[in-house]
């Protein structure tokens, strides 16, 4: 029997020793997670006031200001530059300068001109030295200095010497009177009709030399030759440049 009650003794002691030790288990477990748990510091409350000893701040001296709120500048008594309103200003005269004036020497006057008088062309010059214009009188006739010419003018002398140089057409001669005819005025007018050979057929003034026919605008039998290819104004056929055309109609 005692045996037993030690037994149960000590059990129960054993028990007891493991039920404390659990519970202080968790009490130091408990006390370690609510040391971890942060401080988070509380920002509603209002900072404590700081207090700053030994700084003197000197206080400035008001200003004036003009009414629209800029500082006017101070008064000082330094001086300025400007002259005293007191004292005049004075400026020493001092002659103008003198101005050399050149001298000017009177030369005689020359001989005056004479005036200019406008000159009338005598009439007794040659139409050639003044231009062929004479006023108040009749220039004299042209004289080319060639027997039996009647020539008016140096052109018409020349032309009257190429007539005389290839020889009249009809009778060949070199001094064909058709040559040296004249026109109502007494000009020089070549005349074909005045040489004795004269054929009217073969003067291509009136006949085509090369068809014969009359000349003419190509209507009625005539013939017409056109400088340039064209079609006939009367027929409308193509007719070429320097070739006899005829029209049919």
């Amino acid at each position: 029997m005692k045996q037993m009650k030690k037994k149960t003794t000590y059990v129960i002691i054993t028990v007891i020793a493991a039920v404390v030790t659990v519970a202080a288990i968790c009490v130091f477990a408990l006390s370690g997670e609510k040391s971890s748990v942060p401080q988070v510091p509380d920002t509603e409350t209002t900072p404590p006031d700081v207090v700053v000893t030994g700084i003197e701040i000197d206080d400035p001296e008001p200003t004036e200001t003009d009414g629209n709120g800029f500082d006017s500048a101070p008064i000082t008594d330094e001086p300025t530059n400007e002259p005293d309103k007191g004292e005049e200003l004075t400026i020493p005269d001092e002659p103008a300068p003198t101005v050399p004036v050149p001298s000017i020497t009177l030369e005689p006057a020359s001989d005056p001109v004479e005036p200019v008088t406008e000159k009338t062309p005598s009439d007794d010059k040659n139409p050639e030295e003044t231009g062929g214009i004479v006023i108040g009188g009749e220039p004299e006739p042209y004289d080319c200095g060639t027997p039996g010419h009647h020539c008016d003018g140096p052109e018409t002398h020349a032309y009257i010497l190429n007539l005389e140089n290839e020889g009249c057409p009809y009778c060949g001669k070199h001094d064909c009177p058709s040559f040296y005819a004249v026109d109502e005025w007494g000009n020089t007018c070549y005349t074909p009709g005045k040489c004795p050979n004269y054929d009217v057929h073969k003067d291509p003034v009136y006949y085509c030399q090369e068809c014969g026919k009359k000349c003419g605008n190509g209507s009625n039998g005539t013939c017409v030759q056109f400088v340039t290819a064209c079609s006939c104004p009367i027929c409308g056929e193509h007719v070429d440049s320097w070739t006899c055309h005829t029209c049919k109609n």
